[in-house]
């Protein structure tokens, strides 16, 4: 019963504020589509850094989506310096998890990370910019949103909408499930500032980073899990850590890192994560030392009443509902397309990855129509040539593998 109440108390919290976070990132869908974050990363330059520092802060990407959007503004002409610059920040934070930090960390938490972020992209950025001065080799972009697009025709808000509470929510809702049992499972079974003696400082946050650099979790799921954890006597500056590193480092992450951009630069990537992380959690905990947030009492500001969050506790509830239907119960390929040829691929985790695929290979003359079913990594396509090696390569291309 203490855990169910513990669940429900840690979605009574935090519903509010990723239900708006989901529909600003709805909002920013429209204006922020991969081509205009290409549009500002072509030139090799220490401003093409920052823009995609700042472009890449606010963007719902996780680390497996982000590869994908990476290694196409790689190919269509973004910096070495740029691209590290992306996949650093972005993975880190992103409107929603801005809005669900706000909600279980506080204000001063919440804008604390998303200027880290911004920071250790730009350092990252600039590191690869200096050292790396391998040749770039620029191509024209041929595909817009619209071509690939199932939704082009539809109305902004429309799109905003499916962003926002369909799409986004299905990239999110198994890690988010599973970082709200386990942050509840956390303040049941282990007692109060359990971890105090080694939870703080310099050996917190090592802790944190050896626990964070090789696992994936995403910026929006993982900051149950550090509420949880801080709770039982780990400090802010060491939840930074696990908040930097979870979201931005993982086995997958790092291989396609190596392959795209180099084991110089994956160096690069990775020091300057770990750097930054560390940096500025001590920062942190010398600068800032809240009120003590239990799971009752969450320090944020709050300014809805416990009818309005019992409210959009329900819709959230729903909407985790629909996605879970979406992703497991509906059929995803029709009749007539599971009679058109197939291939297995590996790596494709979310929407993101799924849309990159497909755009990538309706750019094949060939090719007519796509459709991936991402529960099982079958890509399926009409082709009415022999263009499977052309396929392989634009698939790979991305930083997935072909089984």
């Amino acid at each position: 019963m203490l855990f169910l109440n513990n669940t429900w108390m840690i979605i009574n919290e935090f519903a509010p504020y990723l239900i708006l976070g989901c529909l600003v990132s709805g909002i920013l869908s429209i204006f922020l589509s991969v081509e205009v974050v290409q549009k500002y990363l072509g030139k090799s330059s220490l401003w093409s850094v920052v823009v995609a520092s700042i472009l890449g802060v606010p963007m719902p990407l996780c680390s497996c989506g982000v590869i994908p959007v990476s290694a196409y503004l790689k190919k269509h002409g973004a910096s070495n310096g740029a691209t590290t610059s992306f996949l650093i920040s972005t993975p880190q934070t992103g409107i929603d998890s801005i809005f669900i930090t706000y909600g279980m960390l506080g204000p001063f938490f919440a804008i604390y990370r998303p200027i880290v972020a911004f920071m250790s992209g730009i350092l990252g950025g600039s590191v690869v910019h200096f050292f790396d001065k391998s040749s770039l080799e620029k191509s024209e972009l041929d595909c817009d949103d619209d071509c690939c697009d199932d939704n082009a025709n539809k109305s902004s808000i429309y799109k905003i909408l499916h962003y926002g509470f369909i799409r986004l929510p299905l990239d999110i809702v198994n890690p988010l499930i599973i970082g709200i049992l386990l942050s509840s499972l956390i303040i049941v079974l282990i007692p109060s500032n359990y971890f105090e003696l080694f939870g703080s400082g310099f050996l917190g946050m090592l802790i944190m980073l050896i626990v964070g650099l090789p696992t994936y979790v995403c910026a929006t799921a993982s900051v149950p899990l550090a509420f949880a954890l801080y709770t039982k006597g780990f400090s802010l500056g060491a939840m930074l850590v696990f908040l930097m590193t979870g979201p931005a480092t993982n086995i997958t992450t790092m291989t396609v890192i190596y392959k795209v951009l180099g084991r110089k630069n994956l160096f690069i990537y990775l020091i300057s994560i770990a750097f930054c992380a560390i940096s500025a959690g001590l920062f942190l905990d010398y600068i800032y030392s809240p009120t003590e947030l239990t799971v009752t009492n969450l320090n944020a500001d709050h300014m809805l009443g416990s009818n309005m969050k019992f409210i959009f506790s329900l819709l959230l509830i729903a909407i985790l509902l629909n996605s879970l239907r979406i992703k497991y119960l509906s059929n995803n390929l029709d009749s007539s397309m599971k009679k058109l040829k197939s291939i297995s691929v590996e790596g494709m985790t979310c929407s993101h990855c799924e849309d990159s695929v497909k755009k990538n290979l309706l750019k094949i003359s060939s090719i007519s129509d796509v459709k991936i079913d991402l529960s099982t990594g079958k890509v399926l396509y009409s082709d009415s040539g022999d263009s499977l090696q052309e396929i392989i390569d634009s698939i790979t291309s991305l930083g997935y593998k072909i089984k």
